[in-house]
């Protein structure tokens, strides 16, 4: 696939690199109170570092100190990066992914929770279906107690491939990135986020998977 100048290489790794199945990585940017939700929701599904990569990449923050949260949280378990200057939310996607290590990748904000058995119920759906590029589920939105507000949609009621992923995307971005876990060979193949599309990188990246796989 020809990249364009706005899509960014996503370089693979080398073969003596040790591989993990899972990258759960977590851009930040201000937002450290939070933060220690969305790692305690991580830490609580964690299976060991021999399978799963926990990092946070924080996008320069200038209000509060995440490392320190990391450092409380993480108990040696969580490894941090902090960019050396602000670069914007997508182009801090594209770090993140630069970093993974793990053959599934997630990106989950760093004022996000995952629920309960979200890793497992994930890793199993996508390494049955060897072809899949990607696998998504429903959100819920919660307020700033953590207490639901909206759940979204389904696109299907049963779970499984999607036959009309591409022209279902094409109308409508229903897929949060917290909610979707993409092979890291994926974005290999496809490249990573366009930082053009501040508003709309992440589902020009939902349109560019369906297109390309099932």
């Amino acid at each position: 696939m020809q990249l364009t100048e706005t899509i960014p290489t996503i370089t693979p790794l080398k073969a003596d690199i040790h591989r993990p199945l899972w990258s759960v990585m977590i851009p930040t940017y201000n937002c450290a109170d939070y933060l220690r939700f969305a790692l305690t929701s991580v830490l609580a599904q964690d299976p060991g570092p021999e399978l799963m990569q926990i990092e946070v990449v924080d996008d320069c923050s200038t209000k509060d100190d995440p490392a320190a949260v990391v450092q409380e949280i993480g108990q040696g378990r969580v490894q941090f990066f902090r960019k050396p200057r602000n670069e914007g939310a997508i182009a801090n996607f594209n770090t993140c992914i630069q970093r993974s290590r793990g053959k599934l990748v997630h990106i989950l904000h760093g004022d996000d929770v995952v629920k309960p058995g979200f890793y497992s119920r994930m890793g199993q759906a996508l390494l049955d279906q060897e072809a899949v590029g990607a696998a998504f589920c429903r959100q819920e939105y919660i307020d700033e107690q953590g207490r639901p507000q909206l759940t979204t949609r389904y696109l299907q009621k049963q779970s499984g491939l999607m036959s009309d992923a591409l022209s279902v995307l094409a109308v409508t971005n229903r897929i949060q990135p917290p909610a979707i876990v993409v092979k890291r060979w994926v974005y290999e193949t496809l490249g990573g986020y366009d930082a053009r599309l501040f508003h709309s990188a992440d589902w020009e990246m939902w349109v560019r998977i369906a297109a390309r796989y099932p």
